[in-house]
């Protein structure tokens, strides 16, 4: 059994952490009410969020396994990796600008073939899509 003179100081501890905790919660500032002060908040950073449309593609852009197919149909497209592009939507936003530059032009044939093949059916030229409108923002 624990001593109780640990017990005690274990209880203090944790006791002065919890008001540490309401003392700071009381004194940050509030969190973002509704979209246009999230963007405000947020635009330094260049977040910008999925429209309605993409968010729909979510389940769709989320089911790839990696199982590398697309890329043995269209090969890498610049730097890019394409079992790397369905999550590309996840990614930081500073790296985006270099993965939208590989999916401009010609690779967007090879996109649609790479969709074509991907056996769990990945949208690839529309998360390309949102990796470009993205990487602009």
């Amino acid at each position: 059994m624990a001593d109780p003179r640990q017990r005690a100081v274990a209880l203090a501890r944790l006791a002065v952490a919890y008001a540490r905790h309401q003392v700071r919660r009381t004194i940050r500032r509030p969190p973002p009410r509704g979209v246009g002060e999230v963007r405000t908040r947020y635009a330094a950073d260049h977040f910008e969020p999925l429209t309605a449309e993409e968010r729909e593609l979510l389940p769709e852009m989320s089911r790839c396994i990696n199982c590398g197919i697309c890329a043995l149909v269209a090969g890498r497209l610049g730097q890019a990796y394409l079992p790397d592009l369905a999550g590309a939507y996840l990614r930081p936003l500073h790296l985006l600008p270099a993965a939208s530059a590989d999916f401009d032009g010609p690779a967007s044939a090879d996109l649609a073939e790479a969709a074509a093949a991907c056996p769990v059916g990945v949208p690839l030229p529309a998360v390309a899509a949102i990796v470009r409108r993205l990487a602009r923002a």
